[in-house]
């Protein structure tokens, strides 16, 4: 392992306290600086669900108390923001002047919330989702009448927050069935049905503008009657936060552009998480803007920093929760081939393309998601109306490679 004397993290979500803590258990012994803007490194998941409902303060979601912390000698800096790189000369200079010369410097600056992109965007009671304080402020709405621009997973998972806490929601999205490209056309149409069945008013519309009206705001909309509400949450996704990169003479394509093992275009310099897109045979990926990919990220840019191989990552995985209902997702649901529905009281999808599967997605029902996982990393082949029928578990057709892999000849 390469002798370090510094690594230098900026951004103290998943990904960069992944790369933190793992460079510890890798056995790294030399200084861990992690800079980050908020009050606390924290997890985010937890922001469009839980957080919104059951007043969970900050600590509660912190990754660790102070204690742990200062036993993982981890130097962070909370409240502090990044406002240059020298990337050359391997150092980050902060707000407060201080300027921080490091072996590593690891990007994981995430992204900020998007703004509404109409007229009184800017307004009071116009809302985000992206920090706990935005949580703090959204809570206030509890109760009373609000309008979510967005039906994406942010939007969704806000929504139904807001309608277990007692809320009237107006729903607001331009798309019939948002979600197709994530979930697949049957499940997304299935989940989007529950906001309906939940006693959401959902808008298949854009918003046209914000104006006050005698105390509360009006939402026009572009086709259908205006609605007057207490507070709209813009939940319309993420810009990467790529300034600090890009400034500093890294490669961007909306997004840091990254190898497998986050390395970026400079040496010494790596990046992990959400602002990442890595660099592929044909082009780049897009940022797959995930809780599980960006600890993904974490572990491969410590092994990198490390000298040592990463571990596979495996498919890509993810989770949503809407209206007390757990939903997950492994692999592409938008890669190509065919979808194949299980019907059920919440269908499972998949999607298969050559006798291979791609994909999977459930709502409630972990275990499917979990042996559809080992299909797709083990290479499984798969029979269309297998995976069509209820009665056949997924783990028998895994057990059923295995012991043909293992059966004399």
């Amino acid at each position: 392992m390469t002798e370090l004397r510094r690594v230098v993290i900026v951004g103290g979500g998943i990904a960069g306290w992944t790369v933190a803590t793992s460079l510890r258990a890798g056995g790294y012994d030399g200084e861990i600086v992690l800079v980050e803007r908020e009050p606390a490194c924290y997890d985010r998941p937890p922001l469009s669900k839980t957080a919104l409902i059951d007043d969970a303060p900050l600590d509660a979601l912190a990754f660790a108390d102070p204690v742990a912390t200062a036993g993982l000698r981890l130097d962070v800096r909370c409240g502090r923001s990044a406002v240059r790189l020298d990337a050359p000369q391997r150092a980050v200079v902060l707000d407060d002047g201080t300027r921080l010369a490091a072996d590593a410097v690891v990007l994981s600056t995430g992204g900020r919330a998007r703004e509404g992109a109409f007229p009184g965007a800017q307004l009071p009671g116009v809302l985000t989702l992206r920090t706990y304080a935005d949580v703090v402020a959204a809570r206030a709405l509890r109760g009373r009448t609000i309008a979510v621009v967005g039906g994406g997973l942010i939007g969704a998972e806000a929504a139904a927050a807001f309608r277990l806490a007692g809320s009237p929601v107006v729903l607001i999205d331009p798309n019939a069935v948002p979600g197709s490209r994530v979930f697949g056309p049957t499940l997304a149409a299935h989940l989007h049905g529950m906001h309906v069945a939940n006693g959401v008013d959902v808008r298949t519309d854009t918003v046209a503008a914000v104006t006050e009206d005698r105390g509360r705001l009006r939402v026009a909309l572009t086709h259908g009657a205006p609605v007057t509400v207490d507070g709209v949450l813009v939940g319309t996704g993420i810009r990467l936060d790529t300034a600090l990169a890009a400034d500093g003479g890294v490669e961007v394509s909306d997004g840091i552009v990254v190898d497998a093992d986050g390395r970026t275009s400079v040496p010494g310099i790596f990046a992990a998480g959400d602002v990442t897109r890595r660099r592929m045979p044909v082009g780049l990926a897009a940022s797959r803007g995930h809780w599980d990919a960006a600890r993904q990220d974490g572990l491969a840019v410590a092994a990198a920093i490390l000298g040592c191989p990463a571990e596979p990552a495996g498919a890509d995985w993810f989770w949503s929760d809407r209206y007390g209902h757990h939903v997950e997702v492994v692999g592409d649901m938008s890669a190509s081939g065919a979808e194949i529905v299980r019907p059920g009281q919440h269908p499972t999808v998949f999607r298969i393309d050559g006798g291979m599967l791609r994909a999977a997605a459930s709502v409630d029902d972990p275990m499917s998601v979990r042996a559809a996982r080992r299909l797709i990393e083990r290479g499984v082949a798969v029979e269309a109306d297998l995976l069509a029928d209820p009665a056949v578990p997924l783990r028998s057709l895994l057990q059923k490679k295995t012991a043909s892999a293992v059966s004399p000849s």
